[in-house]
Order: structure tokens, then sequence, then C-alpha cells
């Protein structure tokens, strides 16, 4: 029968711990110390460990418990994990009485309310398991003995230093780190960091700070300070983050009740609003919550670059005795590290500041900057001022780096690294840090900028090329691409401030190149990117591009093939850069046949009606000659004879080939026709059902895709002269399920029979909202207004996307006798954005046509359970 500790001593132990739990809560709550929570929460815990070691009646020889990691260094968070490590003399029998007796131990400490994390080995078995285990290693750097045998542990600990290998030890950590910086995307930035383990987070720090120890230099800022490894103000920066974030993590632990360490949508207005930030006209209280983790995450990031630099100098030898080769007036290179001439080198030369990253860019053989350049450029960038703003020679440097053909990304990237990049643009400083409160993007508006920059940059690059062929073939054909890059670098840059962001940063790319001295014509050029970044995106996605008044309207906004070559790629890099799950193959389609559609225009002279004319004879054209040999002429001309030119105009000559093929032989077929295949352009699969028409026909389609797990992205619906409906539908396959020809034809054979089934429809599915959508919900938008043909109407609908909203506007949609022409649904993130042209008698009538909408905004906002 297993060992039970006295229960009442249990008991007894648990109530204290508890009471000293709630009220050092109590006491945060009423004065935020930092150092004192956390040292007086482990002293509570090291009594109740006492404690319940001493009820187990654990011998106090030959065994000894350590608390490790975090808790031995007396930093135990409200509901941290215990880490503990039980040190045996010698191996003990499994049925002995000790290994009872410290079973029942470990057991009672789970009552405490902290998830335990306990290791039981033996003096020999710690030194191997170090040895071998970098994370294993890094506990026993921090102990402390709560109970048992000191000799024994003090041992064990003068064995573990003797053995251990800095330099072994130094180079796990740091591909450690990397591997924990790669799975948090490699940036401190994102929306809903990790407090402890996103780069610049608590982790960072003490992974210098166990580097450090592990190399005899000192396990906190004063003692590597005190050992000459970092400067007084480096350790005054690296206190008052690691204040910062503890202060955070407590605050947030006692908010959840749990542990967690991210932070998430849900609990940064609580956290914010417990730690004293207040709401402004133009910030929420969250919002300067993030602007100020950022800032100190940043701080974090540096911090950890310069020492564990610093410690690798000292651990691996530093390139500070390499013969140095001058590379410019400022700058020398030692092996492959690049250097300052001297300590004053910056005061001598302000310019110079600026300069290294174009040193460094230029010269592919330095791998890095060495430690003292680093600690300049993060002390320099504070000295710059307006004077060295508007200085002719630094405004020069600056655009030099952005005409750099090889190297921009990174220059801007490790300028916004060293706080240097918000100092010299003053435009940019705002948005560093800065929160994007929407369903899509994932990073802050600065991280999205130099992303958007860096996709610009690499479609320039031929070692790129075979990521995305044509935009790297439009790129080749820009003049002077340097252009987009600067409207790459202010497309954003107006978020945060109120009003149209685009609009504003267009005003702001105007006043730059005004200072900079930009020709009219390249000012030109940068103001419409930066003023239209989103107008390409909006028309692809949201309007009839196969409408040739549509395309040619688009033409007209670029006005020439240069500006449509700059636009098109400024909106792929754009998009690219806001979420992996933004961007899809449907939109890249669309966008590209927009382009080259466009193109067609601006080469033709831009006139509308001969285009129409010759879009719908090229479109023709086309189809019949995708098709070949596979359709008889004389079924072919019977077929399209049921066609009217609405056909012809709203769909793809592949599409039109597509139809004849499967149709025109078979167009009086009693049966309905139903075709999938998968669409390796668009992403997904495209589905064909022609049969006569029937009033819930679409709604009977939407209600099977949605039971199958397929989501509409675009439909095409059209009826025929006769009656029948020739609908296409490109959905995407959500759980992979269709990639096999036979399952295709179950699909098709399941949708043929729900299509024309008489059973009554099932309700609007029921869906919870995402964690993301519920904090972030989006105002539900319905817009009904006349398309320019005065036929039909756009129907415009803006919400928060969930299972079944497209059933569900559907739904009142049939209910008022609507017809569907085409939809365009778009999922941006969790925001849904459709766009459905219809007709109908109800559209007709202004009081049935308020009753509609307001269903609508119904059928968008109904309360999901």
């Amino acid at each position: 029968m297993p060992f039970l500790l006295p229960q009442e001593e249990v008991a007894a132990v648990k109530a204290t711990f508890a009471a000293a739990r709630e009220a050092l809560a109590a006491g945060w709550r009423s004065g935020k110390d930092v150092n004192r929570y956390l040292e007086k929460h482990a002293d509570a815990l090291d009594e109740a460990v006492r404690a319940l070691a001493a009820a187990a009646g654990l011998p106090a020889r030959g065994l000894s418990i350590a608390a490790v990691g975090g808790y031995g260094r007396r930093e135990l968070f409200p509901f941290s994990d215990i880490d503990l490590l039980v040190l045996l003399e010698k191996p003990i029998e499994p049925s002995g009485e000790t290994a009872e007796r410290l079973s029942g131990f470990l057991s009672a400490l789970w009552e405490l309310g902290l998830s335990v994390g306990a290791s039981v080995r033996t003096r020999d078995e710690f030194l191997a398991q170090a040895a071998k285990d970098v994370s294993i290693a890094t506990t026993y750097l921090e102990s402390r003995l709560l109970w048992g045998s000191e000799t024994l542990f003090e041992a064990a600990r003068e064995d573990f230093y003797a053995e251990l290998d800095a330099r072994a030890f130094f180079r796990d950590k740091m591909f450690e780190l990397a591997r924990r910086h790669q799975r948090y995307e490699d940036t401190p930035y994102s929306l809903e960091p990790n407090l402890k383990e996103s780069p610049g987070g608590l982790r960072d720090i003490q992974v210098f700070f166990w580097c450090a120890r592990a190399a005899g230099l000192g396990g906190n800022a004063e003692e590597m300070r005190r050992a000459e490894l970092i400067t007084a103000r480096e350790a005054e920066t690296i206190e008052s983050c690691l204040n910062f974030l503890k202060t955070l993590r407590i605050s947030l632990h006692l908010i959840a009740g749990r542990h967690e360490d991210r932070l998430l949508f849900d609990v940064q207005e609580r956290l914010a609003d417990d730690l004293g930030y207040r709401a402004t006209a133009v910030m929420r209280s969250s919002e300067a919550l993030m602007k100020r983790y950022y800032l100190h995450a940043k701080s974090v990031s540096q911090m950890s670059i310069i020492q564990l630099q610093a410690i690798a100098d000292k651990l691996l030898g530093s390139n500070e005795k390499a013969t140095p080769v001058r590379l410019e007036s400022a700058f020398v290179a030692r092996g492959d590290e690049m250097d300052l001439v001297d300590d004053d080198a910056f005061l001598r030369d302000p310019n110079a500041l600026l300069r290294s990253f174009i040193v460094f860019a230029t010269h592919p053989e330095l791998t890095r900057m060495s430690t003292r350049l680093l600690r300049a450029l993060w002390s320099a960038s504070l000295s710059m001022s307006p004077a060295y703003r508007s200085d002719p020679a630094n405004k020069a440097t600056f655009l030099e780096i952005l005409k750099l053909p090889h190297g921009t990304y990174h220059a801007l990237k490790m300028m916004n690294t060293w706080s240097i990049l918000g100092r010299f643009l003053i435009a940019f400083r705002h948005i560093v840090g800065q929160m994007q409160h929407d369903l899509y993007h994932i990073f802050t508006v600065d991280q999205h900028t130099l992303r958007v920059v860096r996709n610009i940059r690499r479609f320039a690059r031929s070692e790129f090329a075979h990521e995305y062929p044509f935009c790297s073939q439009v790129m080749a054909e820009i003049p002077e691409n340097w252009r987009v890059v600067v409207a790459g670098l202010f497309h954003d840059i107006g978020k945060g401030l109120g009003g149209r962001h685009e609009v504003i940063g267009a005003q702001k790319a105007e006043d730059f190149c005004r200072r900079f001295g930009f020709s009219k014509a390249d000012t030109d050029f940068i103001v419409f990117l930066v003023r239209e970044h989103l107008t390409m995106s909006r028309i692809a996605q949201k309007e009839d591009i196969s409408d040739p008044n549509v395309v040619a309207r688009f033409a007209k906004i670029v006005g020439s093939k240069e500006r449509l070559d700059a636009l098109y790629l400024l909106t792929v890099a754009d998009i690219r850069a806001t979420s992996p799950k933004v961007w899809t193959q449907w939109k890249a389609q669309l966008l590209e046949t927009l382009y080259r559609l466009a193109l067609d225009v601006l080469e033709s002279g831009g006139e509308t009606q001969p285009s129409a004319k010759h879009a719908l004879q090229k479109r023709v054209e086309e189809a019949v000659a995708l098709m070949a040999d596979k359709v008889d002429e004389t079924d072919r001309k019977r077929f399209w004879a049921n066609l009217d030119v609405v056909y012809f105009m709203r769909h793809s000559a592949r599409e039109i080939a597509w139809h004849a093929e499967e149709l025109a032989a078979n167009d009086a077929s009693p049966e309905p026709i139903v075709r999938a295949k998968p669409s390796s352009d668009m992403g997904g699969l495209l589905l064909l059902i022609y049969l006569p028409d029937r009033k819930d026909l679409f709604l009977r389609a939407v209600a099977f895709f949605g039971r199958s797990g397929l989501s509409v992205v675009d439909a095409r619906i059209h009826t025929t002269k006769s009656g029948w409906a020739l609908d296409t539908f490109l959905v995407t396959d959500t759980y992979g399920r269709f990639g096999e020809r036979e399952k295709l034809d179950k699909l098709e054979r399941d949708l043929a029979l729900a299509l024309v089934s008489e059973k009554p429809l099932p309700p609007a599915p029921k869906a919870k909202l995402s964690r993301r959508s519920r904090h972030f919900p989006t105002r539900p938008v319905v817009l009904i207004t006349p398309d320019e043909s005065g036929r039909a109407h756009l129907l415009n609908i803006v919400g928060t996307d969930r299972l079944g909203l497209l059933f569900a506007i559907s739904a009142v949609l049939g209910r008022y006798g609507v017809n569907l022409q085409t939809a365009k649904i778009a999922t941006l993130g969790e925001r849904a954005e459709d766009v459905f042209l219809i007709d109908g008698p109800a559209l007709q009538n202004d009081e049935t046509l308020l009753k509609l909408e307001a269903e609508l905004l119904e059928a968008l906002a109904a309360p999901i359970r």
C-alpha cells in the first residue's frame, strides 16, 4: 500500500501556503513590488516543501532536495511550475521505505496547487545527465538546497561545475535559442507574444545570464557589470526590462488564474487596466501597454545580441588582435567582423552611423558587426537630432540605403533593431510597436512594413525568381525599382493616426519626397502607389473583373504600364506580408488576371467600348482554341445558342471551354450534371452544376458544401435561355479529402443527389466565434447599390466569418426572391468581405429593400452559442 503523509499535516501546510499566496496577491494589487513578491512566494514554498519533507519522514542523510530553475533562483511566479531535484547518494530500492516516503512527499506537493516537475537522480546520474543534455545542465546552474544533506548537495555541485564545458554549453544554448526563435517567427513583434519564450522575452535574458554563469562571468546584470562584461548603462537597461517583464508576468498569472505566459487579446485590456494604462483619444489602454512591451522587447533583443556576442568573444576568442583591413575612413575588417577604426569614429564622423549599414551590406565577406560597433550603434541612436536628420549628407546616405542593389531590407531591419530607423525617419517612429486591431495582420505595423520591403526586394533577386516568377518578370521591367521600395516603406505609415491611412500615408510620402529632393515624376509615382495601395486588391476581390467596364475604370486609375506594374508588385508584397493565411492561390490568380486585363486596356489605348467587343471576341476565340477537337462544332453552336452575352463576359475562356466539353453533347440530359476537378492555378476545386433551375438551388449547394468541409470562395451563377442553371463554384477543400479521382466522383454523385432532394433544408449551422474574432468583432455592414448597368444590384457584406455564414445570407436572399448572379467570397483572416451581384423585384421597392437589409444584418450579427 503506498505511503500517505498524515492528512492533518498536509492540510495544515496547504492552508498555510494558500494563505501566504493570497496575502501576496492582495499585496500585489495594492503595490507592485516585483522582487518582494517573487522572493516571498519562493520563501513560502520553501517552508511548505520542508514541512512536507519532514511530514514524509525523509532521511536527512544520503538525500538532498534542491530547488532548480526559476524556483532555484527564487523567482516563483504565481502559477509557475515547481522544479525540484531529489539527489541521492546511491540508488534506492523502488519498493523500499525511502522510495515510498519520497513518492508520498511528491504526491503531497501537487496539493499545493502548482504543477510539480521533480527529477530523482543519484549523484552519478546527475553528472551524466547534465553532460549530455543542455536543458538539464541549465537547471543545475540555478539550484538551492531545501532539505537534506548539505555535504551531498555541495559535493555534487562542485563536481558539476568541474565538468561543465562552458564552450560546449554556450554552443548548445545558441542552437537552442535559434530553434526557439524560429518557433516564434523569429520576431518579438507578433500581436500575441509569449512573455517568456518569444524573442525579446524573459527567456532571452535568462539565456545570457546562464551563459555568463557557466563561463564564470556572473549570473546577473550586476555581477556581469563587475566582471566588465557589460557597461553600467547596459546593466541598468537589463534590470529595467527584467522588472517590466516580471511585472507583466505576475499580473498576467493572477488575472488568468493559471500558468499563462501568452499576451492574448483576451487579457491585454484587463492587464493594461491592472497596470494603470489608460486609453487616449488615439490609443486604447491595451495598445499603450503593448507599445511599451514592444519597446522593452526590442531592448531585450538589443541586449541579447550584445551580451551573447561579448560572451562569445570571451569564450571563443575575439578578432580584436586580427590584422585590420581598412574598409573606409570609419571602418575596418578584422577577419569576418566589421569594426570601428576607434572608439571616437562616430564622434568625428557622425554620418558614419548611417554608412555602417551600407558598408556592411556591400561587403558580403563580413558575417557580423563587432561588439564595439554594436554598442556604438545602440548608444549613437539617442544622439539623432533634427539637425542630424536634415543634414544633406545624411539624407543622401539614407537614400543610398534605399537604392542598394542588394541588402536594403537587411539594412532597414538592422536600423530598426537598433532604434535608428524610427529616430532618423520620424514618420516611421510612431508605427514602431504599433498594434493592428484586425483579424488578419499578425505583426505590428513596423514589422509588417519591413516584410513588405523584403518581399519587394525578393522580386528583384534572381535567386528568388522561382518563388513568384511572374512578379520577378514584372519587376525586371520597372525602371528605378527602388521607388517601389520607398512606397512599401510608406504604405502603412499613416496607421494609428486616425482617418484613412492610405491618404495620410500619401501625404507623408509626398513630404518625404519633397524634403529629400525627389523629382516631380518620382514623387508622383511614389505618392500614387501609397495612396492606391489598397485599390487593386479591393477591385480584384470585390468587383467583377470579367466586366470590361470594371477593368477599364481600373486601367484609368493606374494610367500607365509602369504604374500598373508597380501597383501589382506592391499589392502582392503587401498581402503576402500580412499573414500566411491571407495569401492564397485564388487571390494570386485574381490579381494576375486583373493585371493582364488592365494591361490589355492600356495597350489598346484605354477605350472602353472597343475593349469590350474585343474582349468578348477574344474570349470566344480562346475558348474554341482550347477545345480543339474535343467538342463537335454542331453541338457547340447549339449549346452556345442557349447562352447570352452575359455568360460569355462573366466566364473566362478556360471556363467556357470546360463547360462546353462537359455539357455541349449532354445539354438535354434529364439527370443533373455535376463535374469536379482540381484548379491548380486558383488553388482549390472547380465544381460545375447543370440542371433545371429551382428556387432553393444555390442554398442547397451551399448547405452541401458546408457539410462536406468545402468553403466557397467564388461562385458564378447563370441561367440559360431555356431555364437551366449553369453554375460554377470555386471551393477550398478544408480537410484535404478530395485529392483522389474516386473521391471526386463520389463528391459529384453526392452533390447531384443533394441538389434534387425534396427534403426540407436544415437550419443554418451553429458555430462558435474564434477567440480572435470574439476579441476583434467585425462591425457588420450591409450595402445594396445599383450596379453601373442599372440591371442588377451589388450587395456588399462585411462581417466576422463563421461556419454557416454564406448559408445564412443565402437563406435571407431566398426568402425575398432575390436572384444571385455572382458571388465573391473574400475571407481576410477571420473577416468576411463578400460581394454578390443580385437582381429581383424586391430590390425595386424601397420599403422591401430596407427590410431585406435589416434581415441581412441580423443574419450577420446573429448570436453564436
